[in-house]
């Protein structure tokens, strides 16, 4: 039984939070790690982020997500104010997430991770309060962001930072955000009422190594034809805070005894504004994952091989849309933007058909072996059409031509019980996906 094993969540963010989550409601006994951010920080969230917060259990942090903020963009000599975001101090996010897991009935340690020791019984130490702890797991969940101190080698992008700085900004109404590309970086402002606002400047790592003030970016950003609002009458508040803001992904990010969820696992570029939604990609499975490396042996290497294959994908999705922004931005020439649109390299297009691959799916508890159809648009896999098993359909479509193959279509059809628009749908998209051709 789950109750038996000890699973150690360490931190406390979005991935960290909803993986404990789905681990508890799976029966484990989970404890979380976590250490206080140590800066102030805003971030935007979207509404597909917070949906997706309400589903995996965090409905009191969700509730932060009220106040709808205008995104207005001035990107490529274009403006635009085509959608909104919600901004949020992450220092109270984090409250109302530990919130939700004290609902969970999770057991929450404020300490510093020191050692870990993977053995047969994991061995964790950790300091709380000036004293060392240790104490036995089963298994590591690893959700401590961009800063993990684990070690594994990773692929990664063009190396850039942002530099924060948190402003008094007294005499303004209305919550709002915008973006603004430059010549070397690009720069996002928030303002969140109560007379608090938000600047954060994104570089490459030469220009940042020369910031160490918010002087500093001030010198920068008058040599800039950009006009920010935020900086018409301000004042500074707190220190400035520098930190890595480039992609990456880790070669192992899941084994038999540890899985890494979240910017721990892989990072990607925070202007593709998709960062909590990738984190909850991952942990939305991430629980089940554990559930069955724990307890499906043997189905184990192939949970490990989902979970490698999913996280995969989500960042090579995820950096391609950053490229697009960047490849938008036409007027500038400097090695910032030269080296942002020219990453990742393209692949070079092949003839694609469809295939049946043995692979895995993601049960209700468990990962499982099934055969699923690959497609050009679905390269891990197809199981279901919304809530129907089709890859009995498209065996026989992919084997037989295509009058039999609407005839078998037909049949699928009646002993399904489908509604006409779900059929108009399905064909459409079997044609689409030239499974049927």
């Amino acid at each position: 039984m789950n109750h038996t094993k000890k699973v150690f969540v360490l931190g406390a963010g979005i991935a960290g939070i909803t993986t404990a989550i789905g681990l508890k409601k799976l029966g484990f006994d989970v404890s979380i790690i976590n250490k206080k951010r140590p800066f102030r920080a805003y971030e935007g969230f979207s509404q597909k982020t917070k949906d997706g917060l309400i589903m995996l259990g965090c409905k009191t942090a969700a509730q932060l997500l009220n106040k709808k903020s205008i995104r207005n963009s001035n990107w490529a000599n274009q403006e635009s104010h085509a959608n909104y975001e919600f901004v949020v101090n992450r220092v109270e996010f984090d409250e109302k997430l530990l919130e939700d897991v004290r609902n969970n009935d999770i057991e929450i340690i404020q300490a510093s991770v020191v050692d870990i020791k993977y053995e047969d019984i994991i061995e964790v130490s950790y300091k709380e309060n000036n004293e060392i702890f240790k104490k036995k797991c089963n298994f590591i969940v690893d959700s401590r962001g961009r800063f993990t101190p684990f070690k594994s080698k990773y692929k990664h992008g063009p190396k850039s930072f942002s530099i924060l700085q948190e402003l008094e900004l007294p005499n303004m109404n209305g919550a709002k955000t915008s973006i603004d590309s430059i010549k070397d970086g690009w720069v996002w402002q928030a303002f969140v009422g109560e007379n608090r606002g938000y600047l954060q400047f994104s570089c490459d790592n030469e220009i940042a190594n020369k910031i160490n003030s918010f002087e500093d970016v001030l010198d920068y950003l008058t040599q800039e034809d950009i006009n920010l609002w935020t900086l018409k009458e301000y004042k500074i508040k707190n220190k400035i805070v520098k930190r890595d803001s480039f992609s990456k992904v880790h070669n192992e990010i899941v084994n038999e005894k540890m899985i890494l969820v979240g910017d721990a696992a892989a990072s990607i570029d925070p202007l593709s504004g998709n960062g909590a939604f990738q984190a909850m990609s991952m942990s939305s499975i991430a629980a089940i994952v554990v559930n069955t490396i724990l307890n499906k042996k043997e189905n184990k290497q192939r949970a490990i091989k989902f979970y490698k294959e999913r996280v995969d994908f989500i960042y090579e999705k995820f950096t391609k849309v950053g490229k697009e922004f960047y490849c938008l931005e036409e007027r500038f020439d400097s090695s910032f933007w030269k080296q942002r649109q020219n990453w990742p390299e393209e692949k070079k297009e092949i003839e694609y058909k469809p295939y049946i691959k043995n692979s895995a799916i993601v049960g209700k508890d468990f990962i499982y072996p099934k055969d699923v159809i690959i497609t050009k648009e679905n390269p891990l896999g197809v199981f279901f059409y919304k809530d129907i098993e089709i890859v009995k359909l498209a065996k026989y479509c992919l084997s037989h031509t295509k009058k039999d193959a609407l005839i078998f279509f037909d049949k699928f059809v009646k002993e399904n019980s489908l509604n006409k628009q779900f059929e108009v749908n399905l064909k459409q998209w079997l044609y689409s996906e030239s499974i049927i051709d």
